[in-house]
């Protein structure tokens, strides 16, 4: 059955819809050996021309680890595009060459964040495909390039470079002093995210310092910090014991909520898309979701949603989009707004709000491409696809909004 299985995954490679294709992509992806029939049906998928390059990048890695780098180098002369280009450097993470290894630690410092954090990713499954004998002798210049990414204090690379200053190699590097100093120069909300995987990264930190930090954050600071700091003691201390802190978490800011603006808005004021692949109308609920809804339009009748790309899009789950801060899914305002949950659920075309933890959300939305019960009561939804659903299916990484307006 297995066999069967991996033959018709083979199969579906070549099939017509992209986001089939690329199920199957993933799928295969996962293989741990694959065959040698295998690693060539990935590289004649992933050359196949008149094919999106989104439907055979996850093969890359799967392609590295087989030994076929050059097929990975010729896939990234061909897709030039940052969104594409954050596969490559995927792939070289996966990869053993010193060239593909040369080439992560070079585009770690590059000036577009998507692919710096790529490139830090990669690194991160480098460093720990290292033999633990051999790290001395590699942890410098590791040690460099993560130190590096983590200063720029940039969401995306300090979020993926906190992880791994944990490592023993590092620490003993004075990774917990610079984890601290990072922490210090960033603020809630807005950093909200790397900020909590500095306090996870301290939590595996043993200096004599990282209890007293871990509590200072737990008292204070914002909810998304106090949980975070009180999960990574709770991680460090003896089973039967339990951090907990008295108070409550408190409010912390969000938008004001402007109801004659909503009232000439009205009840259900439509949401309408024109994208790359055609027109998607979401007809939202004010009432469900006023905060949100009210960030929404107000952003799209000021224009501010045109041109913006979908940043994230996983086949049979959500296409992500919106994020006109930084156009890469890292951005979103300094003032947040409020996690507004109801019992409405996640079926096929619900539109929700992505967040970072509890009122945390910004202007980044997202729509599903079928049912996702996981997501029901954890992210607020405030409308659902009214036409269009077809166009969604077909959307892929790094289409682009054309124009957003707002209907009442």
């Amino acid at each position: 059955v297995a066999d069967e299985a991996r033959q018709a995954l083979v199969a579906a490679l070549r099939d017509s819809n992209p986001h089939v294709a690329g199920a199957a992509v993933t799928a295969l992806a996962r293989v741990e050996t694959p065959t040698a029939a295998e690693v060539q049906a990935a590289v004649d998928a992933a050359g196949a021309p008149r094919r999106p390059w989104q439907v055979s990048a996850p093969l890359l890695p799967m392609m590295a680890r087989a030994g076929r780098i050059e097929a990975v180098d010729a896939w990234g002369r061909r897709y030039p595009d940052p969104f594409a280009q954050t596969y490559v450097l995927a792939a070289y993470g996966a990869a053993s060459t010193p060239a593909s290894l040369d080439a992560l630690f070079a585009r770690s410092g590059d000036p577009d964040a998507r692919l710096a954090a790529a490139a830090v990713e990669g690194l991160r499954a480098r460093w720990a495909a290292i033999d633990t004998t051999a790290r001395d002798a590699a942890a410098d210049r590791y040690y460099a390039a993560f130190a590096s990414a983590l200063a720029r204090r940039d969401l995306a690379t300090t979020t993926a470079a906190a992880p791994v200053l944990s490592d023993p190699a590092f620490v003993r590097r004075n990774s917990a002093e610079l984890l601290r100093t990072v922490y210090g120069q960033m603020s809630a909300p807005e950093d909200i995210e790397p900020m909590v995987e500095i306090v996870g990264s301290l939590g595996e930190i043993r200096d004599g310092q990282e209890v007293e930090f871990l509590v200072g954050v737990a008292l204070t600071g914002h909810p998304a910090l106090r949980l975070a700091a009180r999960n990574a003691l709770n991680e460090r201390l003896v089973e039967g014991i339990d951090v907990s802190a008295n108070g409550t978490d408190g409010a912390t800011e969000t938008t004001g909520i402007d109801w004659p603006y909503l009232a000439r808005v009205g009840p259900r004021p439509r949401l309408v898309l024109d994208t790359d692949r055609g027109r998607v109308v979401i007809e939202m609920e004010t009432e469900s979701a006023p905060q949100t809804v009210q960030t929404i339009t107000e952003a799209a009748a000021s224009g501010r949603y045109d041109g913006v790309p979908f940043h994230r899009v996983v086949s049979n789950f959500v296409v992500q989009g919106g994020d006109f801060f930084r156009r890469d899914g890292y951005g979103g305002p300094a003032v947040p707004i409020r996690s507004e949950f109801t019992r409405r659920r996640y079926g096929t075309g619900t539109a929700g709000i992505a967040s970072a933890g509890k009122d945390t959300e910004g202007v980044q939305f997202f729509v599903t491409h079928s049912p996702q019960p996981h997501l029901d009561g954890r992210y607020t939804v405030f409308g659902r696809v009214a036409s269009g659903q077809d166009v969604v299916d077909r959307l892929l990484q790094g289409d682009v909004v054309r124009r957003a307006h707002i209907e009442r």
